[in-house]
């Protein structure tokens, strides 16, 4: 009994000494492709403008490939709304993301060059800032509200990390944030609609610190 005890706490460090932590802060910019708000033969164009985008993330590389991060991001994105010639004035926005995130890399934890891949997902807040005007230019197709909406994210993308230094880290990558359109902060007039999916493109660079 003693020797199997000895023998599980054994593991059990070794498990822990082979793994390894990370933490750091990430940033860089976002560009989102327009939303379509239809009514009738009639269409608008909406969605978030590009911004700025900064955050912070932290995880552990417990596997030869694999490894996990929990990540929150600080989205600037102004709301837009625009048909033909007319355009609303941007309205003031901005989108927190939560997201758990699988990374696998392409080559094996200890190198100092990994390419790696990474799939999600978690939550994102999107909070309406700006001041409501019952006078809007394109009312009749959506409103841009001052309110805030939850919606569910998921999100694929590649990077790669490259050992600075024995803890310090630097991480260069892309990744696609993808929701459903958001229909309250984005609100359809009646009689319009407003479907399909938000995609976040988001190019980033990260520092982190690894023990």
């Amino acid at each position: 009994m003693l020797k199997k005890l000895a023998l599980t706490g054994l593991l059990a460090a070794g498990v822990a000494c082979a793994q390894e932590w990370e933490v750091g802060a990430i940033g860089g910019y976002g560009y989102a492709p327009h939303l379509t708000v239809n009514k009738g033969s009639a269409s608008a164009e909406t969605g978030i403008s590009s911004g700025g985008v900064v955050g912070v993330f932290a995880g552990d590389d417990m596997y030869k490939f694999w490894s996990g991060e929990l990540r929150y991001l600080y989205r600037f994105d102004d709301l837009k709304l625009s048909s033909g010639n007319v355009t609303t004035p941007n309205f003031g926005a901005h989108t927190h993301i939560i997201t758990t995130d699988f990374l696998g890399h392409f080559r094996p934890k200890g190198s100092t060059f990994r390419p790696f891949i990474a799939f999600g997902g978690g939550a994102k807040v999107m909070v309406g800032s700006g001041i409501e005007s019952a006078g809007q230019p394109l009312g009749s197709f959506a409103a841009l509200t001052a309110t805030h909406e939850i919606l569910p994210v998921g999100d694929v993308g590649a990077g790669v990390k490259i050992d600075l230094h024995k803890n310090l880290r630097l991480r260069v990558e892309m990744r696609d944030y993808i929701s459903p359109a958001p229909n309250k902060v984005i609100a359809p007039a009646p009689g319009a609609s407003l479907g399909g999916v938000l995609n976040d493109l988001q190019g980033m660079v990260g520092l982190s610190l690894t023990w």
